[in-house]
């Protein structure tokens, strides 16, 4: 039996009179498999009444009572009640084996043991023709009639909340996906279920999350969640993809967050927001491998172990003058075949390929694709290395969202 089959149907006295038509069902979010604890009814006066199952005689296509109205303690319903048809019905379900949002269709029951037992939500496509009365149509639309069943005991909330019912399939933790996975199920969802995911998720991990989300929702998100908690994500991320993010939102909030994110974090996106978003300063990070020319080989293997977490990408080392200019590039490689004695400035590739920070970034993404590069430095004044743009952000430009998250994050 089925949620939908019984919803609208009369209901009955002890006496065969009808007094309405079933609206909902109750159950308790306390048990893997709960059964019905109580029912609501429209009554024909208009009035509704919600009655304890022990008056129940039997649900179906029509519902009996035991007895009359007059002799009903009405039933009060409690925190952890749920509503199937109002708090469950056309719900959202998060997959997360197939990393999948589906929709709860309806819902299945099954009598046992003289109580009526609810044994899971139906997602498949057939379980909303059967609802809306439409199964002559499956077959010529070639839609398969089996059930499509997640058992009720592998569903739960996503905020512990059952009164704003959220449900998800628990298969395996959702914090184990790849951020890639997680962001395809928030750009799927709401604004709350989308909030309560990246709020379960540490720091770093909110942060790769929201890093993957399509661009039109990370400004959404983070408008949408407690700016302290936004800053906090903010402050995890690369700070072009920050600069990017701020960017999109209106002033007074982009404002506010920068105000709340640590100092140094807040000063790299400000510089990176003074560029147009197209140019090659618009979309470089400041985050990148840089070294002093003088140095000998061994130093600078010293000095990488300590700036590689703060790096984009640490493949290549970027070798600069005393002022500031770009003299020359290394890649990690070269470096860790190289004799530890040896001077930096006798190994580094000269000339380096340059892109002026004002170039349009569709003009940066052809030369990084021309020269096969995973990174390229962005230069001002002639010389002076502010940023590198690297080929994962040129991807971001050339390929639709789509494509882009076929094609592997190389920085992460």
């Amino acid at each position: 039996m089925y949620l939908s089959e019984i919803i609208k149907k009369p209901v009955f006295d002890g006496a065969g009179k009808k007094i309405g038509r079933l609206k909902d069902a109750i159950v308790s979010s306390e048990v893997s498999y709960p059964i019905i604890k109580a029912i609501i009814v429209d009554k024909v006066d208009k009035k509704t009444i919600t009655i304890p199952y022990n008056y129940i005689d039997s649900i179906g296509r029509e519902t009996k009572l035991k007895t009359s109205l007059d002799e009903i303690m009405e039933y009060k319903i409690q925190n952890l009640d749920i509503r199937l048809w109002e708090d469950v019905l056309d719900r959202q379900v998060v997959d997360i084996e197939d990393k999948k949002v589906r929709r709860v269709n309806d819902i299945k029951i099954s009598r046992s043991h003289g109580y009526y037992h609810i044994i899971g939500v139906d997602i498949g496509f057939y379980g909303i023709l059967k609802r809306l009365g439409l199964e002559s149509i499956a077959k010529p639309m070639r839609v398969k009639s089996n059930e499509n069943i997640i058992a009720w005991a592998d569903i739960d909330t996503l905020n512990q909340d059952y009164s704003k019912l959220k449900l998800k399939v628990p298969k395996q933790n959702i914090k184990k996906l790849h951020p890639a996975d997680i962001a395809e199920i928030v750009d799927q969802l709401g604004l709350n279920e989308s909030i309560n995911i990246l709020n379960s998720l540490d720091d770093e991990a909110a942060a790769d999350t929201l890093e993957e989300v399509s661009p039109e929702r990370q400004a959404y998100l983070l408008e949408g969640m407690d700016s302290q908690r936004a800053a906090e994500i903010l402050d995890e991320m690369d700070p072009d993809d920050a600069a990017d993010v701020l960017g999109d939102l209106p002033e007074e909030k982009a404002e506010e967050l920068l105000g709340l994110l640590e100092p140094k974090e807040s000063k790299d996106i400000r510089i990176l927001l003074k560029y147009p978003e197209n140019t090659a300063g618009g979309i470089m990070t400041t985050e990148y491998a840089y070294i002093e020319q003088d140095l000998t080989v061994g130093e600078v293997m010293k000095q990488l172990r300590e700036i590689a977490k703060d790096v984009e990408t640490i493949y290549y080392v970027y070798v600069i003058s005393k002022d500031g200019e770009l003299t020359g590039v290394i890649s990690l490689r070269d470096i860790l075949l190289t004799d530890d004695d040896k001077k930096i400035s006798e190994i580094m590739h000269t000339p380096v390929i340059t892109v002026d920070i004002l170039e349009e970034e569709e003009e940066v993404a052809q030369k990084i694709a021309k020269y096969n590069l995973l990174a390229l430095p962005v230069v001002e004044d002639e010389n002076r290395l502010k940023g590198i743009v690297t080929v994962d952000d040129a991807i971001d430009i050339v390929l639709p969202v789509a494509w882009k998250k076929r094609v592997p994050r190389m920085f992460r």
